[in-house]
Parts: structure tokens; sequence; C-alpha cells
């Protein structure tokens, strides 16, 4: 779990039929409690509504029979599983042995499906999907197609929760436990073998669930997460009371201001009011009508994902989204030497995360000033490095997607620094391993051409006392 103070995790449950696999019983008192959980569905004029609801969520660990495998799936560039990636993990209910092939196709195809709206399509890198293979005793889930209708599946999901008919629900702790089969598990994100139209989002649980069978399935789970991952609110009109009255909402894609209230206070999206972007819901101002209200309260832009399915994002709502992937992933994926004071004359290296926004950019300082040339390598020797000097790579990512620079300097940037040490062999200006008549010229033609490599002594500049200090190194050797 990467993300401080929280686990990001995304349920994807399957429901197939039936098979042999053994489960032990819950643990006896899992200790419950109250979670406000999203639910939305697609009305017969084709218009998204839904609402919010408390489930009580049980996060009892449990044990997990019937994972038949733990599989890498939907993965951009790499053939083995990263430390440093949003990590998605695919559990699937109501599959019995038989059709787990039938899982595999589905959830294959909902890892690939995903990257289609940005910004998941430019940040698709930073991701990593894995697919738990669960057995089910039983195939389907409970309460479909009606209630009263219940099977023995891994992961309890059911229609009808809390008497709402299209709010799929899971039992956490299970999708959970399933989940943590996998390698590295931030985002769980649980699809029922089913074709009803119904799902779910569980911010604080970092959890979605939906219908592998629907045809909307794909962008239910892509809503969902819009819940789970970015923390964003609804932003149709349906559901609540038609004036909103109550306070200032947290999400950061609905507001009581208006554009001109906004802008004055800086609040919000006030950054991106009048913006328009290819791949987003355009323009950016504010459009009454949010959080289920159709008075009083005001979304981003006029149908987003968060209002409609096959919609893009709206750009706050893609803003929110690229922040919280950085909260789960650093923007430096390996740097090295791994020393803290590696030698003066030694090549230092980053290796940034790679977004196809093409934004990520790097900058090199030497004691505080600006050397090198952007590249992701440095190397010290023409610098003319000493011991106890301090040299520091700071990578970030400079999307113009985000633009609260707190937030960039927060979780988008990340600065490695080396404290250099002696050098092993200073008189080896050829770097041929020892010291030889070759080094003695090479010393000559710097200290002629007056290069920083020749001053042997800090201060006062290249002369003499260099000449005879490197006469010294010169003598001693390697």
């Amino acid at each position: 779990m990467k993300r401080s103070g929280r686990t990001l995790s995304v349920v994807l449950t399957l429901v197939g039929g039936s098979a042999s696999a053994q489960f032990v019983d819950a643990p006896s008192d899992p200790a419950p409690d109250l979670e406000t959980v999203y639910y939305d569905w697609v009305r017969d004029d084709g218009v998204l509504a839904g609402g919010r609801t408390e489930l009580v969520i049980d996060r009892g660990v449990y044990p997990t029979p019937g994972v038949a495998g733990v599989q890498l799936i939907g993965t951009f560039a790499e053939s083995d599983a990263l430390p440093n990636r949003v990590d998605v993990v695919f559990v699937g209910d109501g599959y019995t042995a038989g059709e787990l092939g039938l899982y595999a196709v589905q959830a294959d195809s909902f890892a690939d499906e995903f990257f289609s709206y940005e910004p998941f399509t430019s940040y698709r890198p930073l991701f990593q999907v894995h697919r738990v293979d669960v057995v089910s005793n039983e195939s389907g889930v409970d309460n479909d197609p009606s209630r009263g209708i219940n099977r023995d599946t891994a992961l309890d999901m059911a229609y009808w929760c809390n008497n709402t008919e299209r709010l799929l629900c899971v039992n956490v702790g299970k999708a959970y436990s399933y989940a943590a089969t996998a390698p590295y598990l931030d985002v769980v994100v649980a699809i029922a073998n089913s074709s009803k139209y119904g799902g779910a989002g569980y911010p604080s649980s970092d959890l979605a669930t939906a219908a592998a069978g629907n045809g909307a399935a794909v962008d239910i789970v892509i809503h969902e997460l819009g819940h789970a991952l970015g923390d964003l609110a609804d932003e149709y009109t349906y559901g609540g009371p038609t004036n909103y009255t109550g306070p200032e909402p947290s999400a950061p894609n609905a507001s009581v201001y208006d554009s001109t209230t906004m802008h004055s206070l800086q609040r919000k999206w006030y950054r991106w009011i009048g913006t328009s972007m290819s791949g987003f819901d355009n323009p950016v101002s504010t459009y009454e009508g949010c959080n289920y209200s159709v008075n009083g309260i005001y979304r981003p832009s006029n149908n987003s994902m968060m209002r409609a399915l096959n919609r893009p994002f709206n750009l706050p709502s893609a803003e929110a989204l690229i922040v919280q992937i950085y909260r789960l992933v650093d923007v430096i994926d390996a740097h090295a030497p791994q020393s803290p004071a590696p030698p003066a004359d030694s090549s230092l290296w980053v290796d940034p995360v790679d977004p196809l926004t093409g934004t990520i950019e790097i900058g090199w300082t030497l004691n505080g000033a600006p050397v090198g040339d952007g590249s992701a390598t440095l190397d010290l020797a023409p610098l003319g490095a000493r011991a106890g000097d301090v040299v520091r790579a700071t990578v970030v990512d400079a999307t113009p997607w985000v633009r609260n620079e707190t937030d960039r300097a927060n979780h988008m940037t990340h600065t490695v620094q080396w404290t250099l040490g002696q050098v092993a062999c200073p008189a080896d200006l050829t770097g041929e391993g020892d010291v030889n008549v070759n080094d003695f010229f090479e010393f000559l033609s710097l200290y002629q051409a007056g290069d920083v490599r020749a001053d042997f002594v800090p201060g006062g500049g290249i002369n003499t006392i260099d000449f005879f200090a490197f006469l010294a190194a010169y003598q001693q050797g390697c």
C-alpha cells in the first residue's frame, strides 16, 4: 500500500457457475463499520442517475481458497511486476472453475479498455494490472436477475444492497483478501459475472464494482474509479433535492461558487475557468447542476464522465486524478549510484517514470549551480567536482494538465542528492585505470586551457599551486 493514510483498491468481481472449492467461514467478529458508497445506473431515457448511501463494511481478513492463479495483464511496457506503479488488481466473483476462461477474457478486456480516456491513456505506463483468478462454487451473484436469488460465491457480490436494485455491493474484506494475493496492491476492481447494469464506488475503501457482462461495464468502472481514485463527485442532477443548500463539497469537481465568485476567492477550479484542451470535456466554467441537485451547486463542464458515460473527464477532474496517481507513484523509478557519497568523478543517473505526455523534466545542480543538459545522466569528471560537493537531480512532471503548483511540488517532484566523496585516483585524468605519461600530458593540456579539471587546489584559480598538487598526485599513482 503506497498511498499515505489510505489504500487505493478497486475490486473487479465476476459471477460464475458451480465449482468444488471449499470456503472457510468468516472471522467470528470482523468489526464492521459504515462507509458512504456511490452507485450509478443509466435510466431508460439514457440519462445517468444514482446517489449515495451508507453501507456496513466488513474489513475482516479472510482465507483465500480457490485462487487458481495470479496473472500480470494489460501491462504497457514491462514484463515483470514493478513496485513503483499504481497497482490495479482485478478479482472475479461468481466464476466457477469452468468459467475462468470467460473471466480472463472479460478482465483482460477491462484492463485494456480502462485506458480509453485521458488522463488514463497518457498515464498508462504508470499503471500495472493483475488478475486474480478466483473460483466460486456457483455462477452468478445474489439477487440477479431478481430479489431472493442467493448464490454461493467467493466475494458475496449482490444487487439490491440497501434496497437499491442497481447498487452492486461486495464483501470488502473478502475482496481485499483475494486481491492481496497479487504481488502489489493499490486498486482492487471487482466485477461480477452478470449482464445486469450495476456498480458501486467505495471512496474510503478505494474499491469499485461493475457487472462484467454489461455493455457499459468498462465505463461504469472508469466512472466509479473517478469516485474511488479521484474522490470526484457525481455531476448529474438526479437523486437529491432540487435546490442544494449544503456547505461547499470536499470533492474537487463540485462547488457552490459560480465562476465570478470562484475566481475572486481563488477556490476549486478557478485556474481552469475559460480553458479548453483536446481530449477533455470543454470548456471549463461553472455549470449549474451537480451532486444530485439542479440549483445552487456547480460542475466544471457541461457533460463529463462524472455526469454521463462514454464521455471524457473535464480538466479539473483529470488534474485531481493525476495528483492522486502521483500520491502512489514516485516520479523517479530508480537512481544510481545508490551510495550517498560517490567519488567526485562518478557518472550519476536517474530513471524517471515515462508518461506518454512527454512532460518529464530533469534538472541537475552542482553546489546549487545548474549543470548538465537536462538528460538523465550527468558525468561529473568534466565538471571538476571535488569531495564534499553536493549534486542534486530534480525530476518533475511539468504536465499542463496540472495547474496547482503546490500539488506539483508536493506530489509530482522528487530530488535525489549526493555529497561527493574522494576520487580514488585523482591523477588518472584519462580514465585508463592507472597513472602514466598520458595523464601528465592531459593535465598540461587542461592547465593551458584553464579547464576546471586542472584546478587541483580549490580556490585561487588555476596556477602553479595546482601544477605541484598534480605532480604530488601523479607520483602517488593509483
